[in-house]
């Protein structure tokens, strides 16, 4: 005897089996899109839950940051920002300058730029992206003058750079971007 004569009577037990393992002859055809997008959606979300290691392994430092920056460009409609290996060592070198002196400042160098800081205990112990944090404060907080917002949307600025240092107690970040916005 299987499993479905025991939970339901042998004149329907035929019925059930066939509508339990093949509902497409049973539902209507909006029923059965409706399903298949589903499946199809569940499919996505499993594959991309396994892809998700393998993603983040191979990104770089600064990819959550610059991506965030692009993503406000793009409400914009400003062309993305692409990283510059030599912006970034002009942004590492102010950020450990800024580091070994603990003081906050900005460089006199032609580049557009960003800078921010935080304590190192809150990083570490938040387990922060100090990039995307850098970068939230940027847009979120920009200040009196928006000067740190709008050198993020500046049209002309077409590449960026990041530098990242410490000292005891703080965590120094520097953005650098090709134009100086005006």
């Amino acid at each position: 005897m299987s499993h479905t004569d025991k939970s339901k009577p042998h004149s329907q037990s035929k019925f059930w089996f066939q509508k339990s393992n093949y509902m497409g002859k049973f539902l209507s055809k909006q029923s059965n899109e409706i399903i298949n997008k589903i499946n199809k959606k569940n499919m996505k979300n499993l594959i991309f839950t396994l892809l998700i290691p393998i993603l983040s392994w191979g990104q770089t430092y600064y990819d959550r940051a610059l991506n965030f920056q692009n993503n406000i460009r793009s409400y914009y409609d400003i062309p993305m920002l692409s990283y510059d290996n030599e912006l970034s060592l002009a942004a590492q070198e102010w950020a450990d300058y800024m580091a070994a002196t603990d003081t906050f400042t900005v460089s006199d160098d032609s580049y557009g730029e960003n800078i921010f800081y935080m304590s190192l205990d809150y990083l570490l112990e938040r387990k922060k992206d100090a990039l995307l944090e850098a970068s939230l404060n940027w847009i979120l907080e920009p200040g009196d003058d928006y000067s740190t917002y709008n050198q993020i949307i500046y049209p002309e600025a077409n590449r960026v750079g990041f530098g990242i240092s410490h000292s005891d107690d703080a965590v120094y970040i520097v953005a650098k971007y090709n134009k100086l916005y005006k």
